[in-house]
């Protein structure tokens, strides 16, 4: 599979709802205990000294041991070192962020088998091009009368403020998107609830033996494309030249 996903995310170790470690501050543990400063881990991670120090002084209240400590004068000179107890945090936090590297790569795996990101040349949207006949104010919605290209009629329930911001007007001509997966296939005109009907004749059948994806041409310039499983596709017997009707609601409709 092509183009991957990947579920991401941070892990955070809160204490009475406080932030106390993540990754930032534990990159910022680690860069303490190389350079011996405050000022210089801050440099090298391109954050303020008061951003560094904060996130210490908060780590240090946080903990039930001090994190980070100075040491003064001495054999080796002075300076900022972090505890036994800091070295212990990082790695219980390195050891939960490994545990929950693995369980974000088992969610990115669900994910990707359930959605197909594979490039294809089969469309997504039926695209048409119309006019408005009407437009007809109900509560917050237009229901707009759209006559396509080859005199079929389609209805759209539209926004309010969609129709009135687009300023759609009759005589109006629109183009329209319906996604594949919103077209019901019938052999014979159906008896349900869409709005919407359109009939036609199936020039193609692409079936990958998983969906099948129908081309059917209302006439010479409304093409209407649907997306249904083989399963139906071969229960409904469904061919080349075949007539069909294609149904679907007033909400499937896009206006653009």
């Amino acid at each position: 599979m092509n183009n991957l996903f990947d579920v991401d995310g941070n892990i955070w170790i809160k204490k009475d709802d406080r932030g106390f470690i993540g990754r930032g501050r534990v990159e910022l543990l680690q860069n303490i205990q190389i350079h011996g400063s405050i000022s210089k881990a801050a440099k090298q991670m391109k954050m303020s000294y008061k951003a560094a120090w904060d996130s210490v002084d908060i780590m240090n209240k946080l903990s039930n041991k001090p994190l980070v400590t100075k040491v003064t004068g001495g054999k080796g000179g002075g300076g900022t070192l972090i505890t036994a107890h800091a070295k212990e945090i990082i790695e219980a936090y390195n050891e939960i962020s490994s545990l929950y590297r693995s369980y974000f790569d088992t969610l990115s795996n669900s994910f990707n088998a359930q959605v197909d990101d594979q490039s294809t040349d089969e469309p997504a949207f039926s695209r048409l091009s119309g006019v408005i006949l009407d437009k007809k104010n109900i509560e917050e919605n237009y229901e707009v009368t759209i006559q396509l290209q080859g005199g079929q009629v389609l209805t759209s329930i539209e926004n309010k403020k969609f129709v009135i911001e687009k300023d759609l007007q009759t005589q109006d001509k629109i183009n329209l998107l319906i996604e594949t997966n919103n077209i019901v296939l019938n052999k014979n005109a159906p008896k349900n609830s869409a709005r919407n009907l359109l009939f036609g004749t199936i020039t193609s059948i692409h079936d990958d033996g998983i969906n099948a994806n129908i081309t059917i041409e209302c006439n010479e310039e409304d093409t209407i494309h649907a997306k249904i499983t083989s399963s139906s596709c071969q229960k409904m017997n469904l061919k080349i030249a075949d007539t069909i009707y294609a149904s679907f609601k007033a909400y499937n409709i896009n206006i653009v």
